[in-house]
């Protein structure tokens, strides 16, 4: 079978003697240790955890009346949907160093795409270590921690590497850039297919082969299954190009001297130089991304529903980090505007509530949220906050903000200053270089879009103070 990718596969046991019995203390819990795993705590569900990459809020369940997502909104009719999910950095090596430390990145340091995770975490372990240690069976596939900063990852006992982004030549039907002059992997691409030859669909399969063989394991299982899609390149199968037409797809607006409007800090210094034409065939085929991703998750939950998994398991979807397409006059990431940090989170859980949630909450809230779903206090290293009460009823007292923070680099990609982003229920503040490279303020409820910087009014002069306060804090106490 041809592949457009490689990818290696290493599986290590535990312990290879069947009958040897050695007590693992790890925070107070005394867990057994069997042939193949540990054995597990009466109640202790399987986690499943799946991550797209790239991917913004424009989905069915999201109320997007275009974007075709079937088998997430199947999810989400069994789960909460937070509605506002936010990232802790809005880039994926950032980012996904927070959510699988469960630290902010001004702990992490990690702030961009290039620096490499911490070898040790103060007083913590990263999530698969974590339940490792607990008595999980781990396993990872495709892109979850990052390999290229993290190139040994030893708390996996299956790990699954997808290698490479872009597809072979002989297997692309028709390709073009995503405007005139882009380079690296700022293209779109149909592909020959099928979903089973590309690296998301192989991911979805391997995993899927993982489900079948510990379903009947006493041994409970963490696994990570990483989906590289719909980062660029917007490479995927020819049919699901089929699904969307330019014509049937709008550009969000952006106010004529919108540019003018924003700080130095906010300034894209490489803007999309497509036309209309370009911008919409290049939302195509990120909506096309998206469509093949949600095939690729329909993949996983055919296997929970044969295999009756739902009650056993929690599911959790996300992305690393919002996108723009478009929004703010913006295409990509790396910025901390509504859209960049606006992320999916869709958590089912067996036993608890379904529905939306309109809490503002963090993707480092996941950590300790599974650390609660199954059964243990959560670390008090941990920097965010479980979500149960929130599973419990969305409801719920709730006096929680995020932040968003971001490494800014110089022409020879060398950290400059940082910028932070906090988001309250109802504005967004932003501050680059501590007001040096200037701020922002915006006001949600009357522009949900983010597009009226009411940083200078001098009516909102008292919020600027209040919120700035409150970054401020933030920043300086986890």
């Amino acid at each position: 079978m041809h592949r457009w990718l490689s990818y290696r596969l290493r599986q290590h046991t535990a312990w290879t003697f069947a009958t040897l019995a050695i007590l693992l203390s790890y925070d107070g819990l005394i867990v057994a240790a069997e042939h193949g795993g540990y054995s597990r705590s009466k109640g202790s569900p399987n986690i499943l955890l799946i991550v797209a990459d790239d991917l913004n809020t424009d989905l069915g369940c999201y109320g997007h009346p275009v974007v075709k997502t079937p088998n997430i909104d199947r999810l989400a009719t069994r789960a909460m949907r937070f509605d506002h999910a936010y990232c802790q950095g809005p880039a994926c090596n950032a980012s996904r160093a927070s959510i699988f430390s469960g630290l902010r990145p001004l702990t992490t340091d990690v702030l961009d795409n290039e620096t490499p995770w911490p070898s040790k975490l103060k007083n913590l372990e990263y999530m698969p270590a974590y339940f490792q240690q607990l008595g999980y069976y781990t396993a990872t596939f495709g892109k979850n921690l990052d390999h290229k900063r993290v190139p040994n990852q030893p708390y996996w006992d299956l790990e699954v590497r997808e290698w490479g982004k872009s597809p072979e030549d002989d297997q692309v039907v028709e390709r073009g850039q995503l405007f005139p002059g882009s380079t690296g992997s700022m293209f779109w691409a149909k592909l020959k297919g099928p979903d089973a030859v590309t690296p998301d669909g192989e991911m979805a399969r391997q995993a899927v082969e993982m489900l079948e063989d510990r379903a009947g394991s006493d041994t409970s299982f963490f696994a990570a299954v990483g989906f590289r899609r719909p980062h660029t390149p917007y490479a995927v199968p020819s049919e699901y190009f089929d699904l969307y037409s330019q014509e049937q797809l709008s550009l969000p607006h952006v106010p004529e001297g919108y540019e003018n409007t924003i700080p130095p800090g906010a300034r894209d210094l490489k803007p999309f130089r497509g036309g209309r034409e370009e911008a919409l065939r290049a939302l195509a085929a990120y909506y096309a991304c998206i469509s093949y991703v949600d095939s690729q998750v329909g993949v996983l939950l055919d296997t929970v529903d044969r295999l009756k998994l739902w009650e056993d398991t929690v599911i959790i979807f996300i992305s690393d980090h919002g996108y723009h397409t478009g929004h703010n006059g913006r295409w990509h990431k790396n910025w901390l505007f509504e859209q960049t940090t606006l992320t999916p989170m869709i958590i089912a859980a067996p036993g608890y509530s379904t529905g939306g949630c309109e809490r503002v909450v963090e993707l480092i809230d996941i950590y300790p949220t599974l650390a609660e779903l199954c059964g243990q206090t959560p670390p008090a290293a941990l920097e965010g906050t479980s979500l149960v009460p929130l599973l419990e009823d969305p409801n719920n007292s709730w006096e929680k903000h995020a932040l968003t923070t971001v490494g800014c680099v110089d022409e020879n990609d060398r950290r400059a200053y940082v910028g932070h982003s906090v988001r309250t229920a109802d504005h967004r503040f932003t501050e680059w270089d501590g007001g040096k490279q200037g701020i922002e303020l915006y006001d949600l409820r009357t522009d949900p879009q983010g597009l009226i910087n009411l940083a200078r009014d001098a009516s909102y002069a008292g919020k600027v103070a209040e919120l700035r306060s409150l970054l401020q804090t933030m920043c300086s106490s986890p």
